[in-house]
């Protein structure tokens, strides 16, 4: 099946507006989506990442969507900024997939990875770095490309230091196999540039060893905190595995281009480390769908005709679409919040937390220090406007070789402390931090309460009224 032009940029055009639909419309309340703005927020309001809020992934993901928050700091911007993620994490997906076989396989999987697309976050934009290079790789050897690939591998481990790591030492071991040494010194030299920069940002911050202490050293307390396994992984480990399969049935026939794939498929899986399950996993399966659509067009091409692609490409569009309306259904347009304007918004849940907000703000203007210890401060924050590094994104793991109790500690000690905590703390969410509710509960006295929140002084306070 030969495809014309007009036709891939119509598929093109459709691509990015399915991708734009996905996130603007994407139901609010999601942790990881709000995590990842308040990141970005903070560098936008002028905080220094690290050293003046906790973060364990490297930068990049967060630099890039902070410059739209500049214009309008706002949940509706960051997720435009991600739109143009997704459109180009899934435009790479279709040219991965069309170089193996053609626009017509490659359309229908785009729309189905689509329908099953989870909140971008930093790992969308290391898989952009993985497959930019995995395209790369199938170009025509220059100094341009290898330098070009040492700058994306730089770049996807500042996006995500684990699997980005991986990936600089994968890549530079492909170039070195070769034995074209010019290659390695050019892809050296691309790489250099992005870590130059960062580096040269660390040293000005004054950040540096707290980058150090977030991402690297602190990164084996993230890995051994957080943990687990879910059972929405299977489906995406069983297209995993499949991939395997078919790269492996082709090897005789594309060594070179299977070999890559594998190598690189390497990094990749590594997303599902330490935690393994479907928003994880999902970068795997991405990436392993493309031997297998590769395999199937080998064996069976001469059945698929261009109307079952159209068909199969109009079904999995119409399930994005659905996916679309129902997350959005009862659902009402925000006007309230500056940082929540034009979002869809479950307004019972916003009116809520709202109320604890203008709480906390009351105590604010009492002259106390509000702290929330609850992984759904983030709720709080971004609804009220008042951000609190630290305890918006107080998660198992994030904050380096430093021990959370340790800030609830200097939290509690202060006579001017008021601590929020909801009293289901230890069953809110797998992430919340060990320990916590029974060392505020063991010294600190309930003052009121609010749905399950409860706001909580030193015992030897006494507030008045």
């Amino acid at each position: 099946m030969v495809s014309s032009k007009k036709t891939t940029i119509l598929m093109c055009v459709l691509i990015v507006a399915m991708s734009f639909l996905r996130v603007i419309f994407w139901e609010f309340g999601d942790m990881d989506e709000l995590w990842s703005y308040n990141m970005s927020r903070g560098i936008a309001e002028g905080f220094v990442p690290y050293r003046d809020f906790n973060m364990v992934p490297t930068p990049l993901f967060a630099f890039v969507n902070s410059a739209i928050l500049l214009v309008s700091n706002t949940l509706l911007a960051y997720r435009i900024s991600c739109a143009v993620i997704l459109a180009v994490f899934m435009i790479l997906v279709f040219e991965a997939i069309a170089e193996r076989t053609n626009v017509f396989y490659a359309m229908p999987v785009v729309m189905l990875c689509l329908m099953f697309t989870y909140t971008i976050t930093y790992n969308a934009l290391f898989f952009i770095c993985a497959v930019s290079i995995y395209l790369l790789f199938g170009r025509e050897e220059t100094d341009k490309r290898n330098f070009l690939i040492g700058v994306l591998a730089a770049c996807a481990a500042l996006s995500r230091q684990s699997s980005g790591g991986v990936l600089m030492i994968l890549v530079l071991c492909i170039l070195a196999g070769k034995k074209r040494w010019k290659g390695v010194i050019m892809y050296l030299a691309g790489a250099a540039v992005p870590c130059l920069i960062l580096l040269g940002y660390l040293l000005i911050t004054h950040s540096f060893y707290e980058f150090w202490d977030y991402c690297f050293f602190g990164l084996f307390e993230f890995g051994s905190d957080n943990y687990g396994f879910g059972i929405d992984a299977l489906p995406n480990m069983l297209i995993l595995l499949a991939g395997i399969v078919c790269d492996l049935l082709m090897w005789k026939t594309e060594r070179g281009q299977v070999i890559i794939h594998l190598i690189l498929g390497i990094s990749v899986m590594m997303i599902c480390v330490p935690i393994v399950e479907g928003s994880h996993s999902y970068f795997g399966a991405v990436w392993f769908s493309i031997p297998v659509v590769a395999f199937t067009e080998k064996r069976f091409g001469k059945y698929l005709k261009k109307w079952m692609s159209v068909l199969m490409s109009s079904v999995f569009a119409l399930g994005t679409a659905a996916l679309i309306f129902v997350g959005i259904s009862g659902l009402s347009i925000d006007r309230d919040h500056t940082i929540l304007a034009g979002t869809f918004v479950d307004a019972d849940m916003v009116s809520d937390f709202d109320l604890i907000a203008q709480k906390n703000e009351e105590y604010r203007q009492q002259g106390h220090k509000v702290t929330t210890l609850s992984n759904t401060a983030i709720l709080i924050s971004v609804i009220g406007g008042h951000y609190d590094p630290v305890f918006d994104m107080f998660n198992k793991g994030n904050f380096g070789r430093n021990d959370p109790l340790d800030y609830v500690g200097e939290a509690c000690a202060s006579p001017d402390a008021v601590i929020v905590m909801p009293d289901d703390y230890p069953a809110e969410g797998l992430q919340n931090p060990n320990g916590v509710y029974e060392y505020v509960t063991d010294r600190c006295t309930p003052v009121e309460s609010f749905g399950r929140f409860t706001w909580y002084v030193p015992k030897e306070v006494v507030l008045d009224g």
